[in-house]
């Protein structure tokens, strides 16, 4: 076994104090999904920069296919919509991932899935109008995993070790 070192104190440390988001309603397991992309990434700033884009586009693709679930839910059975608006957005998914900047698949995809898990297990402040509860969506679960990021980023910071974790 490895020698326990500096970055195993600090990222413990933070987890701790990433559970203080709960008080806020925060969804911790989509701050530690957004975490897990920055040490994926490299654990550099330049990984925070490549995961932000893509990180969006995935969310906001994903609170496309709720609206349109949602919207077509009326004309097709609940999992007719679901098939439907999931093939159109995954498709522009894919699209995006065709464009410098927007073609980190992992943040892409994880945010979708995050956002449209997280939107259905209600994991924000829940509002009685409907573009609101897309709003707080998008802010709290897409918000953690900007969070994330910012936590792997300190967590590399606090352990002393500069531009990445393998120093």
């Amino acid at each position: 076994m490895k020698k326990i070192n500096s970055l195993d104190i600090s990222v413990a440390v933070l987890a701790a104090l990433s559970c203080l988001g709960a008080l806020a309603g925060l969804p911790i397991w989509a701050l530690f999904i957004g975490w897990a992309w920055y040490f994926t990434l490299g654990a550099t700033v330049a990984g925070f920069k490549q995961a932000i884009p893509p990180m969006l586009a995935g969310s906001m693709l994903a609170v496309l296919a709720i609206v349109l679930i949602d919207s077509l839910s009326g004309m097709l059975s609940p999992l007719g919509a679901m098939i439907f608006a999931v093939f159109i957005t995954v498709f522009l998914l894919m699209l995006t991932l065709k464009i410098k900047g927007l073609d980190c698949s992992l943040a892409s995809f994880n945010s979708y899935s995050c956002m449209f898990a997280g939107y259905y297990a209600a994991s924000f402040p829940v509002q009685t109008v409907y573009v609101y509860n897309l709003g707080y969506a998008v802010l709290w679960i897409t918000g953690a995993n900007f969070l994330g990021l910012v936590f792997g980023w300190l967590s590399i910071k606090l352990a002393g070790l500069g531009k990445t974790a393998s120093e």
